[in-house]
């Protein structure tokens, strides 16, 4: 069915392309922090820089089971594990402190810009969720506006229908009904976070999951595929157009304005029409000397050919004489015998 109009196929000529009315996934659902932006290992080493600043080092085994902890829970085990000297209350405020100046201009994820464009190209109605309020969410994306257009929905944390965060479903259920009529069948979830992965199984979402590196396959058993970057992933195993590849728009060259001699040249003139306008004046003068060259050639040309004819002439008209020569010159020789017969008659009669 078309996501815009609503039609079934046949594929509807009106709005959208052919490849957008088969039956597929309508709906797509991203988590900014884990599927959007790459801040999967930022919270870790906001952890590891605090615990350093107090002389700590915080142990593999209890980094392993962060993601899939509260922040709370998380912040008591690494103060009572490392020992370190003050309340957990007050390290969980300086790591999120630490996690929002490491995340302030944090990169995208390989491949999600393309993805992004492509499903949007297709007609697929995007939503973005994020565990950040509204203003913080406002200062991640600054600079990024017009790529955030392409998502149609936005649930921060503050958002006011928000009841319980991750790891329950509820911020899936909210988008859900925020896309109008995406359901299990046609919706499918990106997100990295073993607790995002849990709230989209406990909505009976698929999800594709791309989780930090190292992070053991027994906590992606919920997600339909688990990749280790957005570019390995193909939309047509779920249905969807497959991506393009689209060579990149040529930049189109500035046009030279032609301008007349008493008219005073502009000082705003960017250097790359000056530059076009200096190359399309040597083309031209290069294809006049060109033309001019051709006609010096021309009459040299037609001289040759014309003393190339005369002297055909002369020595056809040379061998002609000569076979004029030799015909009569074979008469006359064949006409000396007749005359002596006729003299020896003569004699004879006489």
């Amino acid at each position: 069915m078309c996501n815009r109009c609503r039609r079934p196929p046949p594929p509807c000529p009106i709005c959208c392309p052919p490849s957008c009315c088969e039956p597929r996934i309508c709906y797509c659902i991203f988590d900014l922090e884990s599927a959007v932006f790459d801040t999967r290992n930022i919270y870790r080493r906001a952890v590891i820089d605090i615990a350093a600043s107090y002389n700590r080092e915080v142990p593999e085994l209890v980094l392993l089971p962060i993601g899939v902890m509260a922040t709370g829970e998380m912040a008591e085990l690494i103060v009572r594990k490392c020992k370190i000297p003050v309340t957990w209350e007050q390290f969980l405020l300086q790591v999120n402190e630490r996690a929002s100046e490491l995340i302030s201009n944090p990169p995208l994820m390989d491949g999600v810009e393309r993805l992004v464009r492509h499903l949007h190209k297709c007609c697929i109605t995007l939503a973005l969720i994020s565990s950040s309020c509204e203003k913080l969410y406002c200062q991640k994306i600054r600079g990024r506006e017009a790529f955030f257009e392409h998502f149609e929905t936005l649930i921060c944390a503050d958002d006011p229908q928000l009841k319980r965060p991750k790891p329950e479903p509820d911020v899936y259920l909210i988008a859900m009904s925020r896309l109008g009529e995406a359901d299990t069948s046609n919706t499918l979830v990106f997100d990295g976070s073993i607790k995002g992965v849990q709230a989209a199984a406990d909505a009976r979402l698929k999800v594709i999951m791309v989780p930090e590196r190292g992070l053991p396959y027994c906590w992606s058993e919920l997600a339909a595929l688990r990749l280790e970057s957005l570019e390995e992933f193909k939309p047509e195993w779920f249905g969807m157009a497959p991506l393009s590849k689209e060579a990149p728009r040529p930049k189109p060259k500035p046009r030279p304005v032609a301008k007349s001699p008493g008219q005073p040249v502009d000082k705003q003139e960017s250097k790359e029409q000056q530059e076009s306008r200096d190359e399309q004046q040597s083309k031209e003068q290069q294809q006049e000397g060109d033309a001019a060259g051709t006609e010096e050639k021309k009459p040299k040309v037609l001289e040759i050919a014309e003393d190339d004819a005369a002297d055909k002439e002369e020595t056809g008209s040379k061998r002609a004489s000569r076979n004029w020569d030799k015909i009569r010159s074979s008469v006359r020789k064949s006409l000396r015998p007749s005359r002596k017969v006729e003299k020896d008659n003569a004699s004879t009669k006489e």
